[in-house]
């Protein structure tokens, strides 16, 4: 009996070891698109909203950013690992507003007043294998990202994930390195949209390294016989993101 209690304990460790690995690797972005009349109103109480948001969601999110794009618009990422974090994420939310409105009451009807129009959230799911950023990445290091939003076919999601594998390993091949992560919807954009951002330090940095890359694409044989074989996606969007808080 002592020797079944063993290797019950051994299994019960194992399976809780093995769902905390699994849980650590399921990363979730939760994404709010949003206008303002007003930016300047929306950034002097940014930091008041935000350090409200880190509070709320302590212990649960990982990790939050607030970015200004090129076509005027906010893109509020908040980051989550695993489901049971996702879950509790979403139960807090549901309060969010009426918790900040108590303790900061002008500064949300100033924020409520300023938005224009209506605001999109949606979620998405981080593609494991298509993540190439360093271990020790931090995003407050990169005030720049360009977003590359896009469709596949429903029925070639999986080939499009290994082609874009396939090309960045024939990227560093051929000499191009680069930071980018790809995400997969879930909820708010259809579920065979890809998400893909790429940060750098400015959008001048970005545009040189792209140009840099764009050169050896176009020198290797390699890497156009592949990519010319490619599946077919639609994209739906590419912006252009600062940081701001």
């Amino acid at each position: 009996p002592t020797h079944m209690k063993k290797i019950i304990l051994l299994l019960s460790l194992f399976i809780g070891l093995s769902s905390i690995a699994q849980n650590a690797t399921k990363r979730f972005a939760l994404l709010s698109e949003s206008k303002v009349k007003d930016m300047d109103v929306y950034k002097k109480n940014l930091p008041v909203t935000d350090a409200f948001a880190r509070k709320i969601w302590e212990g649960v999110m990982g990790n939050r950013a607030v970015h200004q794009s090129e076509t005027g618009s906010l893109y509020t990422f908040s980051f989550v690992d695993g489901d049971e974090n996702f879950g509790k994420f979403i139960t807090i939310r549901g309060t969010f507003n009426n918790k900040f409105k108590e303790a900061y009451p002008k500064i949300a009807d100033e924020n409520w007043a300023n938005i224009d129009g209506s605001f999109r959230r949606s979620t998405w799911i981080r593609v494991n294998a298509l993540e190439f950023l360093p271990a020790d990445f931090k995003l407050e290091n990169y005030n720049f990202r360009k977003v590359i939003i896009e469709t596949v076919p429903s029925n070639q999601q999986e080939a499009y994930e290994k082609e874009q594998l396939k090309l960045h390993e024939i990227e560093l091949k051929i000499g191009i390195k680069f930071l980018s992560v790809t995400w997969k919807a879930i909820d708010g954009y259809s579920t065979n949209t890809y998400m893909t951002l790429i940060p750098d330090n400015s959008i001048l940095d970005f545009y040189t390294h792209f140009t840099e890359r764009q050169k050896i694409r176009k020198n290797s044989k390699e890497y156009n016989d592949f990519n010319n074989t490619t599946v077919i996606t639609n994209i739906n969007r590419i912006d252009h993101l600062w940081r701001i808080h």
